[in-house]
């Protein structure tokens, strides 16, 4: 079970709750729990606690939502739809496509008949590749 971790409003700092506890660097509200780097941190945020409870929930709304998103996205990968082929995508087509086949298969055939369709080859090869050939040459 990976740790969990929190905002220290004061300093800016990622701390780990359960060491923080640990340390007696924790203030326990009815909303959560509050984690520090240090007594001089703590003791700040407990004179004024309201002045930097929304930077802490700003924070942790957005870990959740960069957790929803992550998500969303291998549930997608798992569900059989293609992920979108963006900018990034293309690239990586581009630049190392025996990766992006290991990867979605399917995003390559898509982007391979996109090519033939205007008249180009697929692109061969990658970095990958290029990089097994150099290797059995050396050897």
């Amino acid at each position: 079970m990976p740790s969990q971790q929190i905002l220290d409003p004061i300093c800016d700092m990622i701390v780990d709750v359960a060491e923080a506890r640990e340390q007696g660097l924790t203030i326990e509200y009815p909303e959560r729990e509050y984690a520090f780097c240090s007594a001089g941190c703590l003791a700040k945020f407990a004179k004024t606690p309201a002045a930097f409870v929304p930077k802490v929930e700003s924070w942790l709304a957005m870990r959740h939502d960069d957790a929803h998103a992550a998500e969303s996205t291998h549930a997608h990968a798992a569900g059989g739809e293609l992920p979108v082929i963006d900018a990034g995508m293309r690239a990586w087509y581009s630049s190392c496509r025996c990766c992006l086949s290991d990867a979605y298969p399917a995003v390559v055939d898509v982007l391979d008949k996109e090519r033939a369709t205007a008249g180009e080859p697929p692109t061969v090869g990658g970095i990958c590749e290029t990089a097994d050939a150099q290797d059995t040459k050396a050897t």
